[in-house]
């Protein structure tokens, strides 16, 4: 059936049609139509409502539907019946992208969550699907929608209900098409369990040259990366190494001079110091600059593997986040954003409450994401206080047992700062 679009205003993300209109085409209120331009093939969808006030020849949509699927008004459509089932989402993930050049792009991620409820007003109740784009005017951005799950594919939609999304595993910000510089702190787990050789070396060929030409000719960096050949196991203590040194040089390729901070734990806590090659003085973070690059991966890496070789049997991890509470003041900005990751191949066995201290030491979470990562077997770790410290951060936690997933983490996190949304405590 051909209708002309008629802008409707606001119209609560509905599409209104006459009730023979309606009728015609086998749709009832809470049907859903299609309706698609032929000639440029931009198309949208809308859940039906009825009305005597609109003409029989033409199709009244919701102004941001409209703007969502790039047709106008007056554009001649074909609408079509949805006959599918609507899609329940269990995970959303929103791109931001500033709708102006000179856009302060630093804390967008961290500005969108805390005026969360304006897009919540905006969209939710709405019909969504991939690619789909939208302005958010408090914001001064352009919203994507980009992965969901379950996946939807081709003219597949699903209603975005909020309250049910925060319920199940949250929805997520991350910036599209441009950078967002933020501070990170890397937590390591170095206990004795840390030695265990069961980390197999697969697929990381690419990651593994790619340091080794950062490193230049230092020899015991290139000694060091000599150890991951393929198809051989290396210790739990490498592989966070391996990891930690990718997440440096993907921050010294962003070349953002983004602060990181590392922090090394079991029985007692250790924080790494660097010297700061401007003003003499030693700081708890290293700069990535790019400046001494090869000499700040080999004391890293070396620091990490021989931390493991004298560690002890127990696991300070309350300690260790209070020590990244330390780090984060140290940065000096307590307003830009930090990416906090703790990783660990078992639970806490010394020291305070995790969980707790998070809580007393990060009060305020607008600026602050924490992600888990848990190493080695599964039954060895505490995966229920993992899900906890992420979530209490806006992160998620993730369950590694292989190098190429590990690295494939580490480096998609050093490169994006993205902060889940999920429902209240």
């Amino acid at each position: 059936m051909t209708l002309e679009i008629v802008d409707g205003g606001d119209l609560r993300g509905y599409a209104t049609l006459h009730p023979k209109t309606a009728e015609n085409l086998g749709a009832e209120i809470g049907s859903i139509v299609i309706f698609e331009d032929p000639q440029s093939s931009f198309w949208g969808a809308a859940e039906i409502r009825k009305s005597e006030d609109v003409p029989e020849g033409e199709i009244y949509v919701d102004t941001l539907v409209l703007e969502a699927s790039l047709l106008m008004e007056g554009d001649s459509v074909e609408v079509t019946l949805y006959d599918r089932d609507m899609i329940a989402l269990d995970y959303v993930e929103f791109g931001l992208k500033p709708l102006s050049e000179d856009a302060n792009t630093e804390d967008l991620v961290t500005r969108a969550a805390e005026v969360v409820e304006s897009l919540e007003h905006l969209i939710g109740g709405r019909l969504v699907y991939p690619g789909m784009t939208f302005n958010w005017s408090d914001l001064d951005v352009k919203v994507e929608i980009m992965n969901t799950r379950p996946s939807l594919t081709g003219k597949s939609f699903a209603k975005l209900a909020f309250e049910a999304l925060k319920e199940r595993t949250g929805y997520q910000f991350k910036t599209v098409g441009i950078a967002s510089p933020f501070n990170a702190i890397l937590c390591i787990d170095t206990s004795g369990s840390m030695k265990t050789n069961d980390v197999p070396v697969q697929d990381i060929a690419h990651a593994r040259e790619g340091l080794k030409d950062l490193a230049g000719d230092n020899p015991e960096v290139q000694g060091f990366l000599d150890r991951f050949e393929e198809g051989r196991n290396v210790s739990r203590a490498e592989a966070a190494a391996m990891a930690v040194l990718l997440y440096l040089a993907e921050k010294v390729g962003r070349g953002y001079g983004e602060k990181v901070g590392v922090i090394t734990f079991e029985k007692e806590v250790d924080v790494m110091t660097f010297l700061n090659a401007d003003t003499g003085e030693v700081q708890p973070f290293v700069e990535c600059t790019g400046r001494d690059k090869a000499l700040g991966l080999q004391i890293i890496s070396t620091h990490v593997v021989d931390k493991v070789e004298e560690g002890g049997t127990l696991t300070n991890m309350g300690n260790a986040l209070a020590k990244a509470a330390d780090v984060l003041e140290a940065f000096g900005d307590p307003t830009k954003p930090t990416m906090l990751i703790l990783l660990t191949d078992g639970m806490t066995t010394a020291g305070p409450p995790p969980l707790k201290i998070v809580k007393d030491r990060f009060p305020s979470r607008s600026s602050f994401v924490m992600y888990c990562i848990g190493l080695g077997e599964r039954s060895e770790l505490d995966e229920e206080l993992m899900l906890a410290l992420s979530q209490y951060g806006n992160g998620t936690y993730r369950h590694v047992d292989n190098i190429r997933d590990l690295l494939e983490w580490y480096g998609r996190l050093a490169s994006e700062f993205a902060i889940v949304i999920r429902g209240n405590e």
